[in-house]
């Protein structure tokens, strides 16, 4: 029996134990699972994207559907054997808990201590976006509680305690209950909401960046039906997408001439934002919020513009800026991101960083796939046996079931143009160079899904060729 990994959010479908919630028994395969199955997490499924296989923790070079990792042991000249002492991670969201699952995995005996500054229940992040439409609470979404996982995985968390700074020359933890030791560190602390400053009365404004913060939005819209979003990117997309499809009435307010206007050409962001206009969505581009009024909970929005806007609540999306504050007091090597290697491995030996805080040979990717790649081959250079990753391209799925997108990014400054095909109401637009090499794409459209892996193989094929 084999077990798949969503690309997207992280979920594992295991055959062993099917999905007797949506009526999958157990020891069903994968390609007896229903085509017109979804990911209960984040709504993705069969028809729409792949899903990769996984063994025993770790991405396998055979049998993908999706780029995954592809590992090479190398020769360490700084860690060459098992800890000395307990490998500590500080942070309890996907990317600690995978390494902490996937130690556990490959060793029944090496000590694993987790410290995070909330609860330590595990949820799916990226199904904060998508939640509304499938009716869930935040208790919906919560899989396991910290004691659930800590005793399933024979090891120790520590919720609710601040990590407060790094001793790395003495390989401890300063900790809001004192000093700890470790052998080698992670740092999984995650990214933050960016919040921009607004005039007036600013207080209200949420972001949604964990479970707590998706509880407070819930509460906050109880009986009300007004949601101004701020940000115009893939996640005020995603939320304008879920909120509006549950009834609420959304405008959403960006600095962009069009929705995603630094990754996706102008016809398809045009495209997108008509689809989601059709849906009730109210569009305020080109534009911002100079002050916010309260008045007996009713907000009145003062737009750069002029025009005023009065809703109940405000959702700022407007991107997120990785946690680096204790990497940064320690001395490391941190640019946007915490700089690690092919390895996950930082500028001091014994300590690694994984997730939305680090910075990878293939810039910062604040995304599931990138962790799921650096992934095998990081909890290998832990245990001892220093493994690179080699990074392959991945795409960028933006959860907007109205129109379905698939993004890979191009690179910042490249030169070149968009070329646009329309099959039907749906749209294929490929990013090529002077040389006619294939840069980035975006696919809008639940048909033209399908020619993912198609592109993703040009791409491909591309960067071999400028590797030889």
């Amino acid at each position: 029996m084999k077990k798949w990994l969503c690309i997207i959010c992280g979920l594992i479908y295991d055959e062993a134990q099917g999905w007797p919630a949506d009526g999958i028994p157990p020891g069903t395969l994968w390609e007896d699972v229903p085509q017109d199955w979804v990911c209960p997490d984040c709504l993705v499924g069969k028809a729409d994207f792949e899903m990769i296989e996984i063994s025993e923790g770790e991405v396998t070079e055979d049998e993908v559907t999706e780029p995954a990792a592809v590992q090479h042991t190398r020769v360490s000249e700084t860690i060459v054997d098992e800890p000395q002492g307990p490998i500590v991670i500080i942070g309890s969201g996907h990317s600690g808990y995978q390494v902490a699952a996937a130690l556990r995995k490959q060793s029944s005996t090496v000590a694993i201590t987790v410290f995070t500054a909330d609860d330590g229940a595990l949820y799916s992040k990226p199904a904060l976006s998508n939640a509304f439409a499938m009716g869930k609470s935040a208790a919906d979404l919560q899989n396991e509680a910290a004691l659930e996982w800590e005793q399933r995985l024979n090891i120790r968390v520590y919720p609710h305690t601040r990590v407060e700074r790094i001793d790395a020359d003495n390989h401890s933890l300063i900790t809001s209950i004192g000093r700890y030791k470790y052998g080698r560190l992670v740092l999984a602390t995650g990214a933050s909401a960016i919040k921009i400053p607004i005039a007036g009365d600013a207080s209200e404004v949420l972001s949604v960046n964990d479970l707590h913060d998706y509880a407070q939005l819930r509460a906050k819209l109880d009986s009300k039906k007004r949601v101004a979003i701020l940000g115009d990117g893939l996640i005020g997309c995603e939320f304008a997408n879920d909120l509006s499809a549950k009834g609420y009435e959304v405008s959403v307010i960006g600095l962009g001439q069009w929705p995603m206007y630094r990754l996706i050409p102008q016809v398809v962001g045009e495209a997108l934002q008509q689809k989601l206009a059709d849906l009730g969505v109210s569009w305020y581009l080109e534009d911002s919020i100079n002050r916010i009024e309260v008045n007996d909970s009713v907000s009145l929005l003062h737009l750069n513009s002029g025009q005023v806007i009065e809703v109940d609540v405000v959702l700022s999306a407007v991107g997120l800026v990785p946690n680096v504050t204790l990497a940064e007091q320690a001395g490391l090597e941190v640019e946007r991101g915490i700089k690690v290697n092919d390895d996950g491995q930082t500028s001091r030996p014994a300590i690694f960083a994984l997730g939305d805080c680090a910075q990878t040979s293939q810039g910062w990717q604040p995304y599931i796939a990138p962790i799921n790649q650096i992934l095998p081959a990081l909890v290998n250079s832990l245990l001892g046996n220093v493994t690179n990753a080699k990074f392959l391209p991945s795409p960028v799925i933006v959860k907007t079931p109205i129109m379905p997108l698939t993004i890979f990014p191009v690179p910042p400054m490249a030169q070149g143009q968009w070329h646009i095909k329309q099959q039907g109401e749906e749209l294929v637009a490929v990013f090529n160079d002077a040389n006619e090499q294939i840069l980035g794409f975006a696919l809008l459209g639940k048909q033209v899904q399908a020619n993912r892996s198609y592109w993703l193989e040009q791409i491909s094929l591309n960067n071999l060729a400028a590797t030889e």
